[in-house]
């Protein structure tokens, strides 16, 4: 019996050991997929990059969370591709934002800048300035506003 509970022990600490948080950080591009690297430089060209921040979800990588010296974040998928994009001080790229958000924003809420944008597979979501959540669905239609 000494030897079964000894032996279940064992298998909790190894159990666990195996799935603990294996995140890593580092400021090595490298470390990032091809198409990740080519995103930065398209849109963030000349900015510095603090730390990157690679989530592992038990063995593989989930997601990478960039954050630049200006303090704006990126974070990107497994693959490499972004998902949510955030800055505190400047307006996110405009190439990021989707015609149809940008005339609703510049229409409904002039002057206000885009702090933020997410997207998911079926809608895209901007924070804007005045601390207001616009949610779209991909066929460019508002489908929630959150003060």
């Amino acid at each position: 019996m000494k030897r079964l509970s000894c032996l279940l022990v064992s298998m909790v600490v190894i159990a666990s050991t195996a799935c603990a948080d294996n995140d890593k950080v580092t400021n090595n591009v490298n470390e990032l997929p091809q198409v990740s690297r080519t995103f930065l430089n398209n849109y963030f060209n000349g900015k510095n990059i603090s730390h990157i921040k690679i989530d592992k979800d038990f063995l593989l990588v989930d997601s990478y969370d960039v954050i630049l010296t200006d303090g704006t974040t990126v974070e990107f998928d497994r693959s490499g591709e972004w998902k949510e994009v955030k800055s505190f001080q400047q307006n996110i790229p405009s190439a990021l934002i989707p015609d149809f958000v940008q005339k609703y924003v510049d229409q409904n809420y002039p002057g206000q800048k885009i702090l933020a944008v997410e997207r998911e597979k079926r809608e895209i979501s901007v924070d804007l300035s005045n601390e207001i959540e616009l949610t779209f669905n991909n066929e460019g239609f508002l489908i929630d506003i959150d003060n």
